[in-house]
């Protein structure tokens, strides 16, 4: 675990003992009953096998009064005694897990997440804790396999397993037997031997959310299909990261339930058109398929899907006409608040936008869409984000593009072949950016638009090959105040740098100009400088280069330094 990790950690136990402790001394002053003595001395017998570097872990406060229902980490049945929770979580406990909890015969919750139990197996014991209903072990450094013993908890209703690395299962019949569960969450669990995952979960008609992130899934067998029950339970599915390669795994997901609310299949390796399957899921508000191979355009069952809010396809290979796809989504229009159909090969021209009101996020950059785009998009007042990058796009931006979008936060126009036309020295953007203006290969110039001038909180500036030329105005170095990335290459800039050192720029890459003079100071955070190309004539940038000047400069304190190219007779 990083150290940034680590403390970040510690601050959250801290808040949660602080919440706990809090809890139990309300919980506490209720009680009829004080706690068992037997359940008590069981407490003590298990605190005694655990260790932790926390100092104010919620052990250490154990046996400060004689009721362990006043326990940290403990609540009690407020009519009988009977330890009910236990809640150990972030607190950093190793050691053993002594069986002397059987003795907690009424345990509804054990919660032993975030810590770190070295390796051990789960304790099959915990399988005879018959009044679970809520177990949490994610994250507490546990390994082999799953007890199916677990399978015996059948009041159980939220199951955790996640993010314990080394432990597997290869057989997960034993979860068919959890009737009441409604959360399960074995994410990084090696489930890559449970041919027999897809039937039985399936199984499990009262399960809401499934998280199997991670896993190692084996891909789901068609003819195994009619043996499968139909749920209508399940609201929340997550199979992302893991090596399904088969489209039978969306006939799965559309066999098993209908009322989706989410749906996340992202990182796989899902190829093929994508299957009509969505066609009843009316509830979708999110799909995420993005980092697959699929391929074709949105099938006609997307024309339902009127709650859908979140679609991502983004790096796949799917085609078609763009105007088509988009129409599929007529009746979400007044929910979809992002689109990301980045890095595919979509062809033909956007449509018009009007009526997706609440959009935030359009992003259709590397596809191969031509045309012009809508000046409909000026209307699309939610919108933060706009990409259109990496097209062959071609005509004028104008102000009606951009009318109404006073919440743009990063505008991304680059690799196309539009014309700006926003040069009116009047002209008072709508938006202030927070993130990227990128319009390289845009033709901005000959003069620097004015009105980038007011976006003072960029982060990135990208104006390659954008037909500028002349000197920049004085308060363009302003704007690096808050920037990292500066890209202003293949242009006709002429003038000198000031001193750049009180800046933040991390990327500069002002090659291929007409800049002269002396290559002024940069600051620290410095990575990456390309100044080649220009018509400096003093190349003694001192602390950056040392005086050495070559192709490629691998600086002690800096990345990588180009400064071929210039007058000076040194380089």
């Amino acid at each position: 675990m990083s150290g940034g990790s680590m403390q970040f950690s510690v601050l959250v136990g801290l808040l949660r003992l602080a919440i706990a402790s809090f809890s139990s001394s309300v919980g506490s002053s209720n009680n009829t009953f004080m706690c068992l003595e037997s359940e008590r001395l069981a407490l003590l017998q298990f605190k005694q096998g655990l260790q932790s570097f926390y100092t104010y872990n919620t052990l250490a406060t154990w046996e400060s009064t004689k009721d362990c229902c006043d326990w940290r980490g403990i609540a009690c049945n407020n009519h009988t005694g009977h330890v009910i929770t236990l809640d150990l979580s972030f607190n950093f406990l190793r050691g053993e897990i002594h069986p002397s909890l059987l003795e907690l015969r009424y345990l509804e919750y054990l919660d032993l997440s975030f810590n770190d139990f070295g390796g051990m197996m789960i304790p099959v014991f915990i399988g005879s804790l018959s009044q679970l209903k809520e177990l949490k072990l994610g994250r507490a450094n546990f390994s082999g396999h799953v007890p199916p013993q677990l399978g015996n908890l059948s009041n159980l209703h939220t199951l955790d397993l996640s993010n314990n690395e080394n432990v597997s299962s290869e057989n997960v019949e034993w979860l068919s037997h959890l009737s009441s569960l409604r959360y399960l969450n074995m994410s990084w669990v090696n489930l890559s031997e449970a041919v027999n995952w897809p039937q039985s979960l399936s199984k499990l008609t009262s399960l809401r959310e499934l998280k199997l992130s991670l896993c190692n899934l084996p891909d789901v067998n068609l003819s195994s299909l009619s043996f499968i029950n139909f749920s209508t339970s399940l609201q929340f599915l997550d199979l992302s990261n893991n090596n399904l390669n088969s489209t039978s795994i969306f006939y799965w997901i559309a066999n098993v339930s209908t009322n989706y609310v989410h749906i996340y299949l992202s990182y796989n390796k899902l190829g093929g058109p994508l299957p009509d399957v969505f066609t009843n899921m009316l509830s979708l508000v999110t799909l995420d398929l993005s980092f697959n191979q699929l391929e074709g355009g949105l099938p006609k069952g997307f024309q339902n899907l009127c709650s859908l809010q979140w679609l991502s396809l983004w790096d796949n290979q799917c085609s078609g006409n763009i105007e088509d796809s988009i129409k599929a989504l007529s009746c979400s229009k007044n929910a979809l608040e992002s689109l990301d159909l980045r890095n595919n090969q979509f062809w033909g021209s956007i449509p018009e936008l009007t009526g997706f009101s609440k959009l935030r996020e359009l992003l259709l950059s590397s596809n191969n869409i031509t045309g012009s785009l809508p000046e409909s998009v000026g209307t699309l007042s939610s919108l933060e984000e706009l990409d259109v990058s990496m097209n062959s796009m071609t005509g004028v931006i104008r102000e009606s593009h951009l009318r109404d979008l006073s919440r743009l936060q990063s505008l991304k126009l680059f690799g196309n072949g539009f014309y700006i036309n926003l040069s009116s020295s009047h002209w008072d953007p709508p938006f202030q950016l927070t993130s990227s203006l990128a319009l390289s290969s845009c033709k901005l110039g000959p003069a620097f638009p004015k009105w980038i001038l007011k976006q003072t909180n960029i982060t990135e500036l990208h104006l390659s090959n954008a037909g500028i030329s002349g000197s920049l105005p004085d308060k363009f170095w302003d704007l690096f105040i808050h920037s990292d990335w500066l890209d202003l290459s293949i242009n006709q800039i002429c003038g000198k740098l000031p001193n750049l050192s009180t800046t933040i720029l991390g990327n500069v890459n002002l090659s291929s100009n007409l800049l002269s003079g002396a290559v002024p100071s940069f600051p620290p955070t410095l990575n990456f400088l390309d100044l080649s190309t220009n018509m400096f004539s003093d190349l003694s940038v001192g602390r950056l280069s040392h005086g050495c000047y070559c192709l490629l400069l691998k600086s002690r304190k800096h990345g990588y330094l180009v400064l071929q190219s210039n007058n000076d007779p040194t380089s």
